[in-house]
């Protein structure tokens, strides 16, 4: 989802030279969150197939589509500014 959220804003920017700053900085957020994800996918002791860590592992996947949905939200902002 938040490659989804990189690869659109590429695709805006290629369009929108002119909105480097904006596109850039939720760029810069999605990368961010998909670096802090990848660490805490590795980042616990619980046992493989326990019930924690299935646990663990949804509560990544609910903040990766929490933070996906806003950056998409903002983008979505900037592109109906440029489109105005």
């Amino acid at each position: 989802m938040l490659n989804d959220v990189v690869e659109q804003c590429f695709h805006h920017l290629i369009h929108h030279p002119h909105q480097t700053s904006k596109i850039n900085s939720i760029i810069r957020d999605a990368t961010d969150e998909i670096n802090y994800q990848l660490v805490r996918i590795d980042a616990h002791e619980f046992q493989d197939e326990s019930i924690e860590l299935k646990e663990h592992y949804q509560s990544i996947s609910k903040d990766v589509h929490k933070k996906s949905i806003r950056l998409l939200s903002e983008l979505q902002n900037v592109q109906r500014h440029t489109s105005i």
